[in-house]
């Protein structure tokens, strides 16, 4: 949200006559600047009242993150109000970005997201006057100046760009490969998979020892021969579900199959009941 100059001047007004008690202490406050592929630009870490001098510039790739720790002598704060502030040095203009709660410990977050740069500071870029505006209803509030960023390109920059006719050789792309994606181990395969014929022949086995006599299946062999082929189709279904069928998909298929299942396996029980079998 942007809000006018005088909103802040109002603030600092406040904590110099002290109807603002500034009990709220900043503490590890960490600044940081990483790239599209998580690679660090710039990291600081601050303590109050200290300020960074090296000015970073901040793209719309280049996401900005503050995080720090609101406490007061008892411990740590819940802020009524916690806001990072960036004021354009040039114009005066203000936009305040809210620092999210990670949790009651009094740890907040603030992360400068691509929708959010495109909205507040592709049309503006600059200098920028970085601080902390947190507020309690029970301890009062803080003003907290950090430094400067620089937030989109310089003006020199996007000049000449749009005055470039568009001939000639183009800057060099700079491209990097995705790192290949880590896997598990091949022994977990091989596990699952001895676990899986293991479960099989454990199966057989005990069907072995109950004493399953097959050969009966022959005197009902139109319902049992179509109701275990009806099972069998839902142990490839299965397979192919793992293979790299989509899950709605492989939903659809069950149902397709749940009626035909349901009416082959009663009927081939009803006619070994009936043949008592």
């Amino acid at each position: 949200m942007k809000l006018s100059a005088g909103y802040w001047k109002a603030a600092v007004a406040l904590l110099s006559l002290g109807l603002v008690s500034g009990a709220i202490v900043a503490k590890d406050i960490s600044i940081k600047v990483v790239d599209r592929t998580g690679d660090k630009l710039f990291g600081k870490q601050l303590e109050y009242p200290a300020t960074f001098d090296k000015v970073p510039r901040i793209q719309s790739t280049t996401p900005l993150s503050i995080s720090f720790k609101a406490e007061t002598t008892s411990g740590p704060l819940r802020l009524d109000q916690a806001l990072v502030s960036f004021q354009h040095t040039a114009t005066g203009n203000e936009v305040a970005l809210p620092a999210k709660a990670m949790g009651k410990s009094g740890v907040y977050k603030m992360e400068v997201t691509r929708k959010q740069f495109r909205k507040h500071f592709d049309a503006a870029p600059g200098k920028y006057n970085l601080a902390l505006v947190l507020g309690s209803h029970a301890e009062g509030g803080l003003l907290y100046k950090l430094g400067d960023v620089f937030m989109g390109e310089s003006s020199s920059k996007s000049q000449a760009s749009v005055a470039s006719p568009g001939y000639g050789p183009r800057e060099e792309i700079g491209h990097r490969f995705a790192e290949a994606q880590r896997m598990p181990n091949a022994a977990v395969s091989l596990v699952f998979s001895c676990a899986v014929v293991g479960l099989l022949v454990g199966l057989l086995a005990v069907w072995a020892r109950l004493g399953v006599n097959v050969g009966n299946l022959q005197k009902e062999a139109l319902g049992s021969v179509g109701f275990l082929g009806l099972v069998a189709a839902y142990v490839g279904l299965a397979v192919a579900y793992w293979v790299g069928v989509k899950l709605f998909p492989t939903l659809a298929y069950a149902l397709v199959l749940a009626l035909p299942t349901f009416v082959t396996g009663r009927y081939a029980l009803s006619k070994r009941i009936q043949k008592g079998i």
